[in-house]
């Protein structure tokens, strides 16, 4: 049985790459593979639906304290001093070593590209190192495009989000293929609510990144005032003003923000049509969570909305921006509404079959089979060096520094 070490984003499930790699790690412990997962461990009460339901599936899961867990280009901003900073991370280094070698780990896969202390540990410990990447590189993850040479060199295979995503890296990845896997959300069956009046609802937090502004607009020039426009989820606050002040501004009815829910496909009813107008995704899971709840959709053609497209084929896709064509997709949609939900409908089957979680990371769960064929990596002759002991390096400053003075005063009185 082999051990793996997973190194986790955020320790929470309020993004794509920590839920889609939670189900990864469930299956891989279903399939017998004993799976250690370490996270981010501030701000522990936001945690503690992640920690049970890691526990609940046999995950082991370790939250290690850090000031700074992200590269610190990366987004998220910087606290600390230079020198505090820089002794996290060594010591979130030397635990993640300490881990490998007391449970024999056979790997480290890190989830997301934001991170480099797990690459290092496996390095330093002289075993394989995965690398999982879900963000393309733009906007405020266009800096992980300086760091290519140390991601290649730090990993024994690289996989990205199929399609789009893998595609762009492959380009700049020069030295090793990067290789592909799709993300997995866990579809809860819903029972679908009846409805006598249609509705456009959209599920995802509102943000910039979401652009649900785009889809008030088309709303508005739509003026069917018997129409409710429905977003679920929570909500940045200041993207929220935007979208409230211009509702106001334009005095646009029937507009409703629910929040957070638990479950917001049981708040869909089969009357409704799911639109996700997201300038940015890496894969558009709302996306696949509607297909297989078997929701009419429109969605905008950015590169993640793409990526699923290719292995889905369905629904109707606008070009991002072009809120003249979202609004005649819209109402096509409503025109031929019993046509296009029986459709959805017929589809969940098919849509049920394509994403099974071996077929989705289908190239990750076999490489975990083989032998590995693994370089030593050259950094294994300065480990010591990023070993940590807060208290040792203090006192070896001190005395650093004690040393230094009196050389100095020996030069100064015996020159």
């Amino acid at each position: 049985m082999k051990t793996l070490i997973f190194v986790s984003p955020t320790g929470t499930f309020d993004n794509g790459a920590e839920i889609s790699i939670f189900n990864l790690m469930k299956y891989l412990v279903f399939k017998g593979y004993r799976v250690i997962n370490l996270a981010p461990g501030s701000d522990f009460d936001n945690k503690k639906e992640y920690q049970k339901k890691c526990l609940d599936e046999g995950i082991e899961i370790h939250f290690l304290p850090c000031i700074k867990w992200w590269w610190e280009d990366a987004p998220g901003g910087i606290v600390g001093t230079d020198v505090s900073r820089a002794t996290s991370y060594r010591e979130n280094i030397n635990s993640i070593r300490h881990f490998i070698w007391e449970n024999k780990a056979d790997i480290v896969i890190t989830n997301t590209v934001n991170m480099f202390q797990g690459a290092i540990a496996a390095a330093c410990e002289s075993i394989p190192h995965f690398w999982l990447i879900h963000e393309f590189p733009e906007n405020e993850f266009d800096y992980y495009l300086d760091k290519v040479d140390f991601i290649q060199d730090y990993s024994t295979n690289i996989y990205a989000v199929s399609g789009k995503l893998n595609d762009t890296l492959n380009k700049h990845f020069t030295k090793m293929e990067v290789k592909n896997f799709s993300p997995y959300t866990e579809i809860v069956p819903t029972k679908i609510k009846k409805a006598t009046k249609h509705r456009i609802v959209s599920v995802g937090r509102l943000t910039k990144r979401k652009n649900q502004l785009e889809l008030i607009k088309a709303y508005e020039k739509m003026q069917q005032k018997d129409l409710e426009l429905v977003f679920i989820g929570a909500w940045d606050a200041d993207y929220k003003k935007i979208c409230s002040d211009y509702i106001h501004e334009h005095k646009i009815k029937n507009i409703r923000f629910t929040g957070n829910l638990d479950n917001p496909w049981a708040e869909l009813t089969d009357k409704d049509i799911c639109v996700f107008p997201s300038a940015m995704e890496t894969f558009g899971l709302v996306y696949v969570e509607a297909l297989l709840n078997g929701i009419p959709v429109i969605f905008s053609d950015n590169p993640g909305h793409l990526s699923a497209y290719e292995i889905f084929d369905f629904g109707d896709l606008y070009e991002q921006g072009n809120i003249d064509q979202l609004v005649f997709l819209l109402k096509d949609l409503l025109n031929n509404f019993e046509e296009k939900k029986k459709k959805a409908v017929n589809f969940v089957s098919i849509a049920e079959e394509r994403y099974q979680i071996q077929n989705v990371y289908a190239t990750i769960i076999n490489d975990l089979k083989k032998p590995i064929d693994y370089e030593l990596n050259s950094i294994r002759h300065i480990k010591n060096l990023l070993s940590h002991n807060e208290r040792k390096s203090k006192l070896a400053s001190l005395e650093f520094k004690v040393r230094l003075s009196i050389q100095r005063l020996k030069n100064r009185f015996f020159r």
